[in-house]
């Protein structure tokens, strides 16, 4: 479980050093907290362009209603709801699904030698051995859009099929044309090459791919709220990149625990290894690969989640991003250690695309570090601040034995 921002400044480098540059900001960061700058945090920026996106504002078109929530360091700091909303609601997450599940596809590699991220779906899937254009397909690349079968339009007819099993549903995908093939050369978004993936994390698993969720992802992170909804509740051919429904805390708990390096902080338990979390949030595609198509005009990608998205001015990318076709979405900042959900069905994502990014700019400006107070600047010089830092460091050595190096 990562450290409050406070005391990961203050613990030496690799080298076993203090810089300069990290006591500026520790001390920075101390004065803060003892001036209580930063007790009431003003979200009002952030609060009127939500209330113009449901005015039209800032939107192509406005937003009925949606419900933002912001955590930082694992709690809540800001929860509002806006227009027709109320806090709480269920809403169909869509593509946001994809970073769940790949949740689930990590957690399956932890235990199960024979799902690992460059296992063949044909040691696992029957039918894709028996078509030789899929049997190099693996399930890094089905959970990178790489592996090669049809992108965003293709099988849906397959994935909303109500009277199959998910089994069945990987043997109609592996009749699909290999449209943007070989494996591996070519990034396609869509959801065929995620649900063949599910279905071999069934046979790995030993059990339906809604109760692998239930008991790998969902009951550790306490989301209660969340399920399989697509096709149909209960479905035996759960979407499994497009078909759960969840709620702004949810969403918040799950992405906290990806902030968090595989630990839900409310707890301490463990759901995800943090090599699993760290392998999901490392790119999986490259720029070699031809772009086939993607909502974002990039391939920046992980295991089921976008990376480095929302860029604008202002502020850097966000540094995952799960993001659904009506809206849903929720991204992570590791340097402020923030989650963002913004809740809703009730749009497009590509409607509130920019607004997310603005809000995302303005979040950062909104936490920005205040001046620390004279008087607390005094007692730095003093060196009663100093003398906490040779505490932390574990040295005696005076404040000017600090190392200087960058």
């Amino acid at each position: 479980m990562p450290l409050p921002l406070f005391l990961r400044l203050s613990l030496p480098s690799k080298t076993g050093r203090i810089r300069r540059g990290r006591l500026l900001t520790l001390a920075i960061l101390a004065c803060t907290a003892l001036s209580g700058a930063r007790a009431a945090t003003d979200f009002s920026a952030l609060t009127q362009l939500a209330q113009g996106a449901v005015a039209g504002s800032n939107v192509p078109q406005a937003v009925p209603g949606f419900e933002l929530l912001l955590w930082q360091n694992g709690l809540p700091i800001y929860h509002q709801s806006f227009g027709r909303w109320t806090q709480g609601t269920a809403a169909n997450m869509d593509s946001a699904t994809k970073t769940i599940s790949g949740a689930l596809v990590m957690a399956l590699t932890e235990t199960q030698p024979n799902f690992q991220l460059d296992t063949k779906l044909s040691s696992l899937l029957p039918s894709f051995m028996d078509n030789a254009d899929k049997r190099d397909i693996t399930v890094r690349q089905a959970f990178s859009h790489t592996s090669g079968l049809p992108g965003p339009t293709a099988g849906s007819a397959i994935l909303g099929a109500d009277n199959i099993t998910l089994q069945q549903a990987a043997g109609l995908v592996a009749r699909l044309p290999m449209e943007n093939g070989p494996a591996g050369s070519s990034f396609s978004y869509g959801g065929v090459s995620m649900h063949a993936a599910g279905a071999a994390a069934e046979v790995a698993g030993g059990l339906p791919y809604a109760t692998l969720m239930q008991q790998r992802v969902l009951d550790p992170l306490g989301m209660a709220s969340t399920r399989f909804v697509l096709p149909s509740p209960g479905s035996q051919n759960p979407r499994v990149a497009g078909g759960l429904e969840s709620t702004a805390s949810d969403m918040a708990s799950f992405m906290d625990m990806l902030l968090a390096d595989g630990v839900r902080r409310s707890t301490g338990q463990r759901v995800l290894a943090a090599s699993s979390v760290a392998t999901m949030l490392t790119r999986q595609t490259t720029d070699d690969q031809t772009l086939a198509s993607s909502p974002t005009e990039d391939s920046l990608y992980g295991i089921g989640v976008w990376l480095d998205q929302l860029e604008t001015t202002g502020a850097e990318p966000v540094d995952a991003l799960a993001a659904g076709a009506r809206g849903f979405h929720a991204w992570i900042d590791h340097d402020l250690d923030l989650v963002f959900v913004f809740a809703t069905d009730r749009t497009s994502f590509e409607n509130i695309e920019s607004l997310s990014a603005q809000m995302h700019a303005t979040i950062v400006n909104t936490l920005a570090i205040p001046e620390p107070q004279p008087l607390l600047m005094w007692a730095l010089g003093s060196g009663l601040l100093a003398w906490r830092l040779r505490r932390v460091a574990g040295t005696r050595q005076s404040p000017m034995a600090l190392d200087s190096g960058g």
